[in-house]
């Protein structure tokens, strides 16, 4: 298989730190993109290979002027992987308008300036692949949650829009993890929402990436882990029944916490990445 170049935002940490490891490791060229410089250097030093390019994804002159010296010193993009990306836990009203605005801008806009970025490169390069990593919190809402599923609903939207316009030359794939234990939600949720059992199965960052890479043979939407699927399908199939249920159990939750239930608060572990 020869060496393709794959540019990876958000590189800098959790999973974007284990795709480029796992890219190194199948002989390709990672393209690390993150705001600090300091540990893309260090991650380069790691893997023995790739680039380290400090860029803010919502800073669209910057972004364009990253792929154009990325084309000029590599000649091609063959696969773009779009992994940058933050959230808060927080009521809809309780969040600031700023918060979601930053994340629209991070989560969501800043995955469509690198695409329209890279697109015209993998055109005339004659192909090309984009791997977007969205959030089950994208195809379906969930409480304290509303600012940042929206972004991932609107990543998730524009993925297979795209899909369906540049087929089969480019292909575009969606990953739609469950909580992953990587340094992405700031803080401690407050709301203390996930209950405990969920808290305790958080994703191993490394099984991420691995499905990520997977889709870049293989694109499509996919949600990790899979045991995840049967409610969203039952979501789309029985929606009115499955709002009563999810509500039930998001009050019941709610109430076990005002009344001090152990179980309840031990779910204030911070959870780290909603995806």
């Amino acid at each position: 298989m020869k060496e393709r170049t794959v540019l990876v935002t958000g590189a800098s940490s959790g999973i974007g730190k284990e795709i480029a490891r796992l890219l190194a490791r199948r002989g390709d060229f990672p393209v690390l993109v993150a705001r600090r410089a300091e540990p893309l250097r260090e991650l380069t030093e790691e893997l023995g290979t790739g680039a380290a390019y400090p860029c803010d994804v919502t800073d669209g002159e910057s972004v364009q002027a990253l792929v154009e010296e990325v084309k000029q010193t590599r000649g091609r993009i063959d696969v773009l992987i779009n992994n940058a990306g933050y959230g808060f836990f927080g009521g809809a009203l309780d969040i600031p308008m700023s918060d979601y605005e930053g994340m629209l801008q991070t989560n969501y806009l800043g995955a469509v300036r690198m695409t329209r970025a890279v697109i015209p490169h993998m055109l005339e390069a004659g192909g090309g692949r984009i791997v977007n990593i969205a959030s089950v919190a994208g195809l379906t809402g969930s409480p304290n949650l509303a600012a940042y599923s929206a972004s991932k609903f609107a990543l998730i939207g524009f993925s297979e829009s795209l899909d369906l316009e540049y087929a089969p030359v480019i292909r575009v794939g969606v990953l739609c993890p469950g909580p992953v234990q990587t340094p992405f939600f700031r803080g401690e949720d407050p709301s203390r929402f996930f209950p405990a059992p969920i808290a305790k199965r958080l994703l191993d960052p490394k099984t991420v990436a691995r499905h990520a890479i997977g889709l870049i043979d293989r694109p499509r939407v996919l949600v990790v882990p899979r045991t995840f699927a049967p409610a969203l399908v039952f979501r789309v199939l029985f929606p009115r029944i499955y709002r009563k249920i999810a509500k039930k159990l998001y009050d019941q939750h709610f109430q076990r916490q005002k009344s001090g239930d152990p179980v309840a608060e031990s779910s204030s572990t911070t959870i780290e990445k909603m995806k």
